[in-house]
């Protein structure tokens, strides 16, 4: 086998000066990436640029309620599985874990069936084999289709003896042996880094050219045994990154961006609000408040509205006048006039960030009205709110697992 150094060597180098229009990639409700610097020291960061498209509307901006409930329903079989790998792990029951759920699974929705709704994913490496992955904070495993990765055409691949098992929320599964291989996400590159070769396809044909999941939580959610470490941590302990941080900056049309190994500042204007996270929860959450209501707010890249238990959801919407109430496939949603937005305010880090029309509103209904973009969930897996591209789109979001925070500015 090779070593990493050595497999790299083999690679072709990228120079910042010339046309790489051809390496634009594509995302899924957000879709494409363009490494953006040259080969160089591994400390330095790198932005991966991001663009974005939609695929919960139909025609007019009209919201496919059939999408976002499915939607939906993922979203919980991902947390569903994530509070299974936690008590396997830890041997307690997460914190989090909500009494309503039923443990069962509802039999909807697979974990990865994510054709209607949003992926971030970019061009990744392992082994010298490139592959479309989804960058997801509420997940901590990477794991790929079959036909993504062949250890057989890697130097540098290395055999282990385990396997892992991935049980989805409607009972199917995801099983497939661990391998270690050299990974790059452009020019920053790490030794041993895990990936799950799945023996059957964790992905849709709808989801081109995804290949799988990539995961950003902390460990504690793995289902991988825990010597093995998803690539942002295994950057981290081997000591590749100038900063053990990434941050997400997510904008409509062109502009959007994954930093990996330091702040960028220019994403951003204004100070940056601070939130402490416990990694042994595995989730990249904190206190918060929405409108002066105590919440627990977990920060999902891999969501795209806002989901919480309905009982929360409904002690917010009582006290906004304009909202009309309705039910989709069996989640609680709300319109209003488009011309009356709602004023929704979280709280995040002691400071108030208000949704915008950015955030505030998820298409439209057949009459023309605008969909809140807070969905409560009767049967949620924990009691907490699930924040995803909804504030995404308003703020630069640091994940910094140095110091075990998080931090939030209105972007530039």
């Amino acid at each position: 086998h090779k070593t990493c150094a050595a497999a790299i060597q083999d690679l072709p180098l990228y120079h910042p000066f010339e046309d790489h229009s051809s390496m634009q990639l594509s995302l899924k409700f957000v879709l494409g990436l363009i490494a953006a610097s040259s080969v160089a020291f591994a400390a330095e960061p790198i932005t991966v640029k991001l663009e974005r498209r939609k695929s919960l509307f139909k025609d007019g901006g009209i919201l496919d309620l059939f999408g976002l409930d499915d939607e939906v329903k993922r979203v919980n079989h991902k947390y569903k599985t994530a509070m299974d790998n936690f008590k396997r792990n830890t041997g307690e029951d997460h914190p989090l874990l909500s009494l309503l759920f039923d443990k069962r699974g509802s039999g909807e929705t697979e974990l990865m069936d994510v054709s209607n709704g949003l992926l971030w994913t970019g061009e990744v490496t392992f082994g010298g084999q490139k592959m479309h992955l989804d960058f997801d904070t509420g997940s901590a495993d990477t794991i790929v289709n079959p036909e993504a990765y062949d250890p057989k055409k890697s130097h540098s691949a290395k055999k282990t003896l385990d396997f892992f098992h991935t049980a989805y929320g409607d009972g199917t599964a995801s099983l497939g042996k661990i391998y270690t291989d050299c990974f790059s996400i452009g020019h920053l590159g790490g030794d041993n880094v895990a990936l799950g070769r799945s023996w059957s396809k964790v992905t849709r044909s709808s989801e081109h050219p995804n290949k799988g999941i990539s995961g950003l939580s902390f460990p504690s959610l793995s289902s991988f045994p825990k010597k093995y470490k998803s690539w942002f941590f295994a950057l981290k302990d081997q000591n590749k990154l100038d900063s053990p941080v990434f941050q997400f900056t997510i904008k409509d049309g062109e502009g959007s961006s994954l930093h990996v190994g330091s702040v960028d500042s220019s994403k951003y204007h204004g100070d940056v609000a601070w939130a402490n996270v416990d990694p042994s929860k595995g989730f990249w959450a904190t206190d918060a408040k929405v409108n002066g209501q105590d919440i627990t707010a977990i920060i999902d890249s891999g969501s795209t509205v806002i989901t919480a238990p309905s009982s929360q959801v409904r002690r917010l919407t009582n006290k906004i006048d304009g909202l009309v109430p309705f039910r989709a496939q069996g989640q609680q949603m709300y319109a209003f006039h488009c011309h009356n937005p709602p004023d929704v305010t979280f709280t995040l880090g002691g400071r108030d960030f208000k949704l915008t029309e950015k955030g505030i509103k998820y298409g439209k209904t057949t009459n023309g009205m605008c969909v809140l973009s807070i969905v409560g969930v009767e049967k949620s897996p924990l009691n907490g709110w699930i924040v995803g591209d909804a504030l995404f789109k308003e703020l630069s979001i640091i994940f910094d697992a140095g110091k075990n925070r998080m931090g939030f500015a209105k972007q530039a």
